[in-house]
């Protein structure tokens, strides 16, 4: 199973053991239904505010913060026309204006998915809603606010931007303004039939169109439209370094974050998407090779059946290699089609060519993002042998060695022989694959986008590797790995965001909260400045020196701060070399 799939949006915590938190934090589960219910019964005692946007008056309400203090709370608000009917499959387009004042009281629709977890559907096709997170409305000349916009992970699959995992209050309490929003995922958001009818990336095109909202609107919610900061994790974090790469989203943004995701990461993108779509065609009931067939049929379709669809395209291979989620960005076609075009080339050939936005950017792992592969495997120990057996799906396919070649074959034995000394895979040599897997899936694929940025940039790059391993790193506990080392991959979400569906309160003495208090500085400050430490104090007591090919330091990140230097050195080397291998093999 591919670890950037594993993420979700609707997680089942309940299903941790509660007894395997600290005593340092208390622990509840807070259901929907639960949310809704209290929102219904208290809705009129919550205090209201109003902001004129560009499209109509929004009335949002006053936040009590997790830990002290208030903020302004403006959800469910529309960045684009709902993507229904004749605009299903196309770019976003402006949103329409409204008369009156339109409540911005709770989060809108998510879009359709399966939740991982369960593999229920969830969400509507009208989901294009932005919440905007404020400190305070401000006053007539109050200095503005950086903005720190976040893109949500799920393998541009599922997913959203919502508060049960993405609560503002430890970013707006540093005097930012939070911005979260739902995008188009899977078939809705990324089918594509490579030309210029069915371009594809809708999905990316919807973030930059939240991206031109709030270069519209953000200045009425106190916000700088000028220091905007876009900030991701896992497929978010791959979205920041295609905004990065994509001519769309020039000047939309100041700064960049992107947190174990990469564009080079071998699940952020697909060659080929035609033969995908009209085999959802084909599952749901329309065998065509028209492409106007295809569409006007997919049209008719509900959009749980297109959810449910697309998980009957994955094939067998598809799963052996972990890819199931079909439908990812893509290059675009330019076949002179009035649509602006997105994603021009290859990934891959736009950052090696050093085509970038060149902006401050930070960027880094969790030490073990892999043990969010192996919940399957300490369920099933069976399993693994029977991946044993079938090493080559560990080959990047980028590599291009093709099935069932020798030169694929000696690429898996150099994988094994590295990570395992030829041996192979046990219980006794799981955090070899752990490791592996962080590599394969996340850490090369950063490491590599890291070097391009500073050959070619001139501003500077924050490197860091967070392994503060506790109890507010819930997906780890989450895959039942608590009894492994090491930090999960999206486990330092915890740190930056209150999750309401895990209700974790943490004592103000703790090294939790201090670690809290440490990110939110780190991140805030980079958003504010471009530099994560312009001046230290009790928390940051620290200089976070840039990234450089000279100088290749990296924040350390657990329970205290330090600089070290060359993440993971021998691994990288290793990977470095391979794909230098495979490029001379395949020309055999």
């Amino acid at each position: 199973m591919r670890p950037l799939q594993i993420l979700r949006a609707s997680v089942v915590i309940s299903e941790i053991s509660i007894s395997s938190f600290s005593s340092r934090c208390s622990f509840s589960v807070t259901t929907h239904k639960k949310v809704r219910r209290l929102y219904n019964t208290r809705m009129s005692d919550v205090e209201t505010v109003t902001v004129q946007t560009a499209q109509g008056i929004l009335k949002g309400k006053v936040i009590e913060a997790k830990y002290g203090g208030k903020y302004c709370s403006f959800q469910g608000i529309p960045y684009a026309k709902p993507p229904v009917g004749p605009l299903r499959f196309q770019p976003p387009q402006p949103p329409e204006p409204w008369t009156g004042i339109r409540d911005a009281l709770e989060e809108g629709a998510v879009a359709p998915h399966a939740d991982w977890v369960r593999q229920k559907y969830r969400g509507e096709e009208d989901c294009l809603f932005i919440n905007v997170y404020t400190p305070k409305i401000p006053s007539e000349n109050e200095p503005l606010k950086a903005v720190m916009v976040w893109f949500h992970g799920g393998g541009f699959g599922f997913g959203s931007g919502n508060t049960d995992l993405y609560g503002p209050d430890y970013l707006v309490a540093a005097d930012v303004i939070v911005v979260t929003l739902n995008y188009r995922l899977g078939a809705l958001g990324f089918l594509s039939l490579e030309d210029a009818t069915i371009p594809g990336n809708n999905g990316l095109k919807d973030q930059v169109a939240a991206l031109r909202w709030i270069q519209q609107n953000i200045v009425k919610f106190g916000g700088d439209p000028n220091n905007v900061t876009i900030f991701g994790e896992s497929a978010g974090g791959a979205s920041v370094q295609y905004h990065l790469i994509s001519p769309m989203s020039k000047g939309l943004f100041h700064k960049a974050i992107a947190q174990s995701g990469s564009i080079l990461n071998p699940w952020a993108s697909t060659k080929s998407l035609r033969e995908r779509s009209f085999a959802l065609g084909a599952v749901l009931g329309c065998k065509t090779n028209d492409p106007k067939v295809l569409i006007d049929f997919l049209r008719t379709c509900t959009p749980k059946q297109i959810v449910e669809g697309t998980a009957k395209i994955v094939t067998h291979d598809d799963k052996r290699r972990g890819n199931s989620i079909p439908f990812l960005p893509i290059p675009e076609k330019d076949s002179g089609s009035l649509q602006e075009v997105f994603l021009p080339d290859n990934p891959k050939n736009i950052v090696k060519s050093g085509k970038f936005c060149d902006v401050p950017y930070l960027t880094g792992v969790t030490s073990h993002e892999g043990l969010m592969e192996i919940r399957n495997i300490l369920k099933k120990p069976e399993l693994l042998k029977e991946i044993d057996t079938d090493f080559e799906r560990f080959v990047p396919e980028d590599m291009e060695l093709g099935q069932k070649t020798e030169r694929l074959k000696k690429a898996s034995d150099k994988i094994r022989q590295f990570y395992f000394d030829g041996k192979a895979l046990t219980k006794d040599n799981i955090m070899d694959y752990v490791n592996m897997q962080t590599d394969i899936m996340f850490a090369h694929g950063v490491h590599q986008t890291v070097n391009y940025h500073v050959k070619y940039n001139h501003s500077p790059l924050y490197y860091y590797n967070f392994a503060f391993d506790s109890v507010l790193g819930v997906f780890k506990r989450f895959v039942g790995a608590s009894h492994l080392p090491g930090t999960c991959h999206i486990d330092d979400i915890g740190y930056l965001f209150h999750m309401s569906v895990v209700d974790i309160t943490v004592e103000k003495d703790s090294i939790e909260m201090s670690t809290i208090r440490r990110m939110v500085k780190l991140w805030t400050n980079f958003a504010k400045t471009g530099d994560p430490t312009p001046h230290l104090d009790a928390d940051v007591s620290i200089k976070w020196t840039p990234y450089s090919l000279t100088n290749p330091c990296y924040l350390n990140i657990d329970k205290e701060l330090n600089i070290r230097h060359n993440l993971n050195k021998e691994r990288m080397e290793f990977w470095d070399d391979l794909y230098k291998w495979s490029i001379e093999a395949s020309k055999l």
